[in-house]
């Protein structure tokens, strides 16, 4: 079954697969891409495999002049706060069995690039925030129940909201 754009019955059957073998919840995200030499274009350049095939997501340096040729790291790190948010949201909505009609999600980060050029020790990222516009049949009281459902369920605000483990190599 489908609600949402959500297939309700894959995700349910994925919890069982969880609640019969744990490990089945457990994988290694990852990603690759390589830095683009090639004067006024993209810089850096990553593929992932997607069900048809593979989508390419390429990015820009931070023009601190404008806009350059791509969006830049942030707006990709936004974007991964906004839809998987919106995604735990609508997901747990879905096997609420909770109708939407719109979802529109709008995160911001208020930053400060003082420390990256060593002119400073304040925070690079002083405070995120999450907006969201939602409607469908769903109460108010509905929807604030999903919003912290989704802050204590999404790996996206879990990683905003904890500190995690860092190797660099």
């Amino acid at each position: 079954m489908t609600l949402n754009n959500i297939d309700t019955a894959q995700v349910i059957q994925y919890k069982k697969e969880i609640q019969a073998d744990p490990k089945e919840a457990k994988f290694t995200a990852k990603i690759e891409g390589e830095w683009l030499f090639d004067e006024g274009g993209p810089q850096f350049r990553s593929s992932v495999k997607v069900k048809d095939g593979t989508y390419t997501m390429e990015a820009s340096h931070p023009n601190f002049a404008g806009p350059a040729c791509r969006p830049g790291p942030m707006a990709f790190g936004l974007f991964w706060f906004a839809a998987c948010f919106s995604s735990t949201f609508v997901t747990e909505a879905s096997l609420r069995n909770l109708s939407l009609t719109a979802v529109k999600t709008r995160v911001e980060a208020d930053l400060d690039y003082t420390a990256q050029f060593d002119l400073g020790k304040n925070p690079l990222v002083n405070e995120f925030r999450v907006f969201m516009d939602v409607k469908g049949t769903i109460t108010d009281n509905q929807v604030q129940e999903l919003k912290e459902y989704a802050l204590g369920h999404c790996i996206g605000m879990f990683t905003i909201r904890h500190a995690i483990a860092l190797k660099a190599e």
